[in-house]
């Protein structure tokens, strides 16, 4: 049970820390969609015919902006992390006798 207690506590560590990183992502996105959502709200006032009565818009501008930024922050947080891709090449040296002889290079034409 000694034992056990401080793998588990090590285990909680670094899985909050992975998900403190996915929540400020998160969060920076919801920021971001707000803040993009009021600046289109203000510049709407710009075709109103009234903007001193229309002030409305900025909020539902907030408002959808939050919105987006939510659904942009879960779309972000559930995406798989892309794979890196192997180079298409390789350069290997040819050895004689113990000595290095030359350079081979190895290319992938097509792959399938």
């Amino acid at each position: 049970m000694k034992k056990i207690l401080p793998l588990l506590i090590l285990v909680l560590l670094l899985t909050q820390s992975v998900q403190a990183q996915s929540l400020k992502r998160f969060l920076t996105s919801c920021a971001w969609g707000t803040l993009g959502g009021a600046a289109v709200g203000v510049v709407s006032l710009a075709v109103e015919d009234k903007p001193s009565q229309s002030w409305n818009n900025v909020a539902r501008g907030a408002s959808l902006g939050l919105y987006a930024g939510i659904a942009y922050g879960v779309y972000s947080m559930n995406k798989q992390p892309e794979l890196s891709q192997q180079p298409d090449f390789a350069i290997a040296p040819t050895f004689e006798k113990g000595q290095i002889d030359g350079a081979e290079v190895f290319a992938t034409v097509l792959s399938f």
